[in-house]
């Protein structure tokens, strides 16, 4: 693996996010079991919560501003001895989050945030703020919420953990509604033609605009007020509003393309989600169902899709998921589906349920992280730099 691994932000953190899916996974599964105590100063389930939100998500969505944000603004990529630096901290602080989860974890952790806005703000502002300074304004708010969880993991601030995981997950929701609804219907378009079978998504832009600002209502809203009637109402909205959006993309004709089937499914766990999320408000859910929809389910899965789409084209290779990409798109769907429907459906077997579903759900991504390791390590196909 030589300097051709930091050419373009996708290579190190879709490989990075994949293999700590499958890496933290197991270790979450670990603990949960009582096989590995590695001194945690909070409650273990808020440690697996921020890894899988600050650890596994934040690759994911690294990978894809280091590899969107050139284009949109027409910009240089950040490369070279740059990401080198970026993809650092983040190794760093997943290494740290397990065997020094202390006071060095949370500087190293705290710098990542910070230091890839400092790499696509300015681009972003300078040449794209209407359409895209809101992801700048989101990736503070990711920032805050990381600060405030290790805030209360240094006995700073009472309750700073559950708050700031709740605003990232938010945070997460609120960019697969921006990012999703950009993504899902023009490579739904662009899929579906190259397959032979077109589809037609005329544009409705209020309808964009609603299903946006009502993720956003959710995110200041439980921000801001916290559970009760009032976020049951803003998430059930959302939940409306991107259910209706979904179903304008025709996701039922995708069948027989799973590079593009696979989006479908994962904003359809964006809006299963924040419909749960709303029975969860007014406790007539259990929250963790909800947390779960959103997480394993839609933040894993569309991260997963975007993952397997984007490392193709930028390397020169045909569009297309082969059998094992499938697999894995398979075995992190049954893995959501087991742990959000498992406990509720089938209480008495609630632990091998949630043992199962973990299993499946990193097996998932080290299967990608198999398949696509040579796809992100090696030169593109065409032999052109990138």
């Amino acid at each position: 693996m030589d300097m051709i691994f930091f050419a373009l932000g996708f290579r190190p953190f879709f490989l990075g996010a994949g293999l700590y899916g499958a890496i933290a996974g197991a270790l979450w599964l670990l603990v949960w079991g009582g096989l590995l105590d590695p001194g945690l100063p909070l409650a273990p389930a808020y440690w697996h919560a921020h890894e899988m939100l600050f650890g596994f998500a934040a690759a994911g969505l690294t990978g894809f501003l280091l590899t969107a944000v050139p284009s949109w603004t027409d910009t240089g990529p950040v490369r070279g001895r740059r990401l080198v630096l970026l993809f650092a901290l983040w190794v760093a602080a997943r290494i740290l989050a397990w065997i020094l989860p202390g006071p060095i974890f949370s500087a190293v952790d705290c710098l990542f945030l910070p230091a890839l806005i400092a790499f696509v703000a300015p681009g972003i502002l300078a040449r794209n703020a209407r359409r895209n300074g809101v992801i700048v304004l989101l990736l503070v708010l990711l920032a805050l919420g990381n600060v405030a969880f290790h805030a209360e993991a240094s006995g700073t601030l009472e309750h700073g953990a559950r708050w700031g995981l709740y605003l990232a997950l938010d945070v997460f929701v609120l960019l697969l509604t921006l990012i999703g609804g950009r993504v899902v219907p023009a490579f739904t378009i662009g899929g579906m033609r190259m397959a032979g079978e077109p589809v037609a998504i005329a544009p409705m832009g209020w309808l964009d605009k609603a299903s946006i600002l009502s993720a956003a209502g959710v995110v200041a809203v439980e921000a801001l007020i916290g559970q009760g009637y009032m976020l049951a109402s803003v998430a059930a909205l959302a939940a409306a509003l991107n259910g209706a959006r979904f179903l304008r993309w025709q996701g039922w004709r995708t069948g027989r393309v799973p590079l593009v089937w696979v989006l479908h499914l994962g904003y359809g766990w964006l809006v299963l989600g924040l419909a749960l999320k709303a029975l969860a408000a007014i406790d007539l859910l259990v929250p963790t169902i909800a947390v779960h929809a959103l997480t394993a389910g839609a933040v894993g899965t569309m991260i997963l899709a975007v993952m397997s789409r984007a490392s193709l084209g930028p390397t020169a290779r045909k569009l297309d998921a082969d059998r094992l990409t499938t697999l894995a798109y398979v075995l992190v769907t049954l893995g959501a589906f087991l742990r959000v429907a498992g406990p509720w459906a089938l209480p008495a077997e609630a632990v091998e349920g949630i043992l199962v579903a973990g299993i499946l759900w990193a097996g998932g991504f080290a299967l990608f992280s198999i398949r696509y390791w040579p796809i992100l390590t090696r030169p593109r196909v065409d032999g052109r730099p990138g």
